[in-house]
This record gives C-alpha cells, sequence and structure tokens, in this order.
C-alpha cells in the first residue's frame, strides 16, 4: 500500500504493483479523437438521404392505401345535409372497414324530398343511379322516411329481422333529431348485423364475403363472364297503360281547370301515346315530350334541385343543364315529368306541359298514381277470382 494524492490533493490509499504504477493521469494525458468538417457533411448528407427514403417510402404507402379506399364504393351521400362533416367522415371511414373486412359494400343516401314518389320506389331508382351491389339506404328529409334494401343475393343471409335491425340503428337518433347519432347507431347495427351473418354462415373469416354470404361479383371474361345473356320477367308499358296514363292526366288537369299537353314514353323515352287537351298551347307539346322522355331515361322527376342545398346538388344540378344543352333539346331540367315504377322497374314516363312547373308536376304525379290505383285493383279481382276457383 502506498499513499498517492488525488487531484485536489487529498491522500488516498493505492496498491501498489509492478505492472500497475498508481499513476492517475491527469486530463493533459486525455487523447480525443477528431473530426474534419467534410466527414460531419458525409454524415448529416447519409442521415438527410436515410430520412428521406424513409418519408418516401411511408407517402408511397400512404398513398397506395388511399387509392386502395379510393376505390371502394361503400359512402355517405348526404344531399340533404342532415348530417354533419365529422359524423360523416367518421361513418365513411367505418364503413370503407366493414367493406374492406366484409367484401360487402354499403351506400347512405340522403335526399330533401320524395317528390310524391313511394320512398320503396325512391329508393330503387337511387339504388340503380348508385350502381352499388350491396346495402342501399335512403332518408328522406321532408317525408321523416327510411328504407333499407339489399341486393337479391344477399337476402338469404341479411334477412328481414336483421335488416329490421339496421333500420332501428338508424330510426332512434332520427326521431330525436339527433342525425349524427342515428347516423353513427345505424352504421353500428350494419357492422352487427353483417358479423352476426359472418357467423351463421359457419366459415372461417379469412374467407371473402363473396364465398361467405353467396354474393356475385360481375365479370366480363369469356362469353358472357357469368352474366346473363338475357334479362327475362321484365314489366313492359302497353298501348292501353299508357292511354290509361294518359286518361289520369286528363281527369287531373280538368279537376285543375288547365289545359295541357300529355306524353307517354317507354323505358327508353321512346313516344307511345300523346294527347293535347282543347285549347292547350301546342308549343308545350314539345316540352312534354321532352320531360316524358327525361323522366324515363334519367329514373326520376324532372326538375332542378332545391335551391340553397349542398354543393354536390349545385354541381348536380350544373350536370343537368349541360346535359340539357349538349342533348339538342331531348331533355329538360323543366319540372312535369314523372317515371312510371312498377314492380320496382322503370316501364315509361309522363311529362306534361301547359301549366306552371308545379301544375305540371301535380298532373303527371296524378297520372302515374291513377295507372297504379288500377294495377292494384285488378290484382285484387284476380286474385279474387282465382281464390273463388280454388274454392269451387
Amino acid at each position: 500500500m502506498i499513499t498517492a494524492l488525488d487531484r485536489c490533493g487529498v491522500p488516498t490509499l493505492q496498491h501498489a504493483t509492478r505492472s500497475c504504477p498508481a499513476i492517475i493521469p491527469g486530463p493533459a494525458h486525455v487523447q480525443r479523437p477528431l473530426r474534419s468538417p467534410g466527414a460531419t457533411i458525409v454524415l448529416l448528407a447519409l442521415c438527410a438521404g436515410w430520412l428521406a427514403t424513409a418519408a418516401a417510402a411511408q407517402e408511397t404507402k400512404r398513398a397506395a392505401v388511399v387509392d386502395a379506399d379510393k376505390r371502394l364504393a361503400s359512402d355517405v351521400k348526404d344531399m340533404a345535409g342532415l348530417f354533419g362533416f365529422e359524423a360523416i367522415e367518421a361513418a365513411r371511414t367505418e364503413l370503407r372497414r366493414i367493406e374492406r373486412e366484409t367484401n360487402v359494400a354499403t351506400v347512405i343516401e340522403t335526399v330533401e324530398s320524395l317528390r310524391g314518389m313511394a320512398i320503396a320506389d325512391a329508393a330503387r331508382l337511387a339504388a340503380r343511379q348508385a350502381g352499388t351491389e350491396g346495402i342501399f339506404v335512403l332518408i328522406a328529409k321532408n317525408e321523416k322516411q327510411i328504407e333499407i334494401l339489399v341486393s337479391k343475393t344477399y337476402l338469404d343471409n341479411l334477412t328481414r329481422p336483421r335488416r329490421d335491425a339496421i333500420q332501428a340503428g338508424f330510426v332512434d337518433g332520427l326521431r330525436r333529431r339527433d342525425f349524427d347519432l342515428g347516423l353513427k347507431h345505424g352504421v353500428a347495427a350494419i357492422a352487427e348485423q353483417l358479423s352476426a351473418a359472418l357467423r351463421k354462415a359457419d366459415r372461417p373469416r379469412t374467407e371473402t364475403a363473396t364465398a361467405v354470404l353467396g354474393f356475385t361479383t360481375a365479370t366480363h371474361a369469356g362469353s358472357g363472364g357469368g352474366l346473363p345473356l338475357v334479362v327475362r320477367n321484365q314489366v313492359r308499358l302497353g298501348l292501353a297503360g299508357a292511354r290509361a296514363i294518359i286518361a289520369g292526366a286528363e281527369s287531373k288537369a280538368q279537376s285543375m281547370q288547365l289545359k295541357v299537353n300529355i306524353a307517354v314514353v317507354d323505358d327508353g323515352g321512346h313516344l307511345l301515346a300523346f294527347e293535347r287537351m282543347d285549347g292547350a298551347r301546342p308549343a308545350s307539346g314539345y316540352t312534354a315530350i321532352t320531360k316524358a322522355t327525361t323522366a324515363a331515361t334519367f329514373r326520376q322527376a324532372t326538375g332542378p334541385l332545391a335551391a340553397g342545398t349542398t354543393p354536390a346538388d349545385l354541381l348536380l344540378n350544373l350536370s343537368l343543364q349541360n346535359a340539357a344543352l349538349a342533348s339538342g333539346g331531348k331533355i329538360t331540367t323543366l319540372y312535369g315529368g314523372m317515371p312510371v315504377a312498377v314492380d320496382g322497374q322503370i316501364i315509361g314516363g309522363v311529362g306534361v306541359g301547359g301549366g306552371t312547373g308545379e301544375q305540371d308536376a301535380q298532373v303527371a304525379r296524378a297520372a302515374v298514381q291513377s295507372l297504379v290505383e288500377q294495377l292494384s285493383a285488378a290484382e285484387k279481382v284476380s286474385k279474387g277470382t282465382a281464390a273463388v276457383e280454388k274454392a269451387e
């Protein structure tokens, strides 16, 4: 043992050995490696390059996710402005998550008014226009009605009780006028019922919903690619039906003390029947035919959307106006045209011209309703006759 002094002059005990002398090097003996400015710049450049590469990879991944998300069909189309922006985005995100997991697309659409149509017919029309194979929800603001539709291939698993459960999810919040809550609960009900349908199918969740739920996907390969070569069992509007529509329109016009032109076309917009009441303006005959053609081929009542609605409505109005100009006068945005729907199929259209826009629309609605009532009466008579024959 020897005594040594530390750097502060305090005596300390040290073990003395031949190979390890009790010498503590001071700061002057410490050697630090020197780094040139050039090496530092190179290192910084390497770090910057690595960060840029990582950021680019992250951006590519994010863009791929966004691009994949855009290809999904699920959406919320709030044409009536019922929901808040955050509620719409949250619902849209959840619906697309559900679609990614189950391969089932859902479209939720709101409209300001049904314009005299039954909500079931309006929902079928809107679903066809959306072109979505899956679940379609239509909410009518003014009429305070909701309709839930599913494609025919879904019906075995998304049964009536399941559809009623989805509707109940929406209705509670809508009835209390808490529309955002109704949207949230409705989307949650969709997720729950689809999950229950998957469990009932007793297949692993790793399989796609196309296999699990029996959904079909349209393809175009080969001869038909799995699509039907012909469409059967379609409803067609006959000449007698066209004349019945004209009679209904004429009766309504007379009750309103109007003199109008009435045109009826088939589902392709081709003229079936036309009548000009005595004293009606000849020039309105052209507009009546144009209104009927527009209603039949656009699958909806004619006329611009309500002013002051959402930007999407304004854009749609502009699109309709541009389409009218491009058609060379074959279609119009004037009121007074109504599609004719039977058994969920558009079989034609009726156009009325000669009064104000609203008057023409009232006559057109009455004309379609007249045909529907006659069909309903005929079906009741047919069922009654069949029942009598069966009893005999």
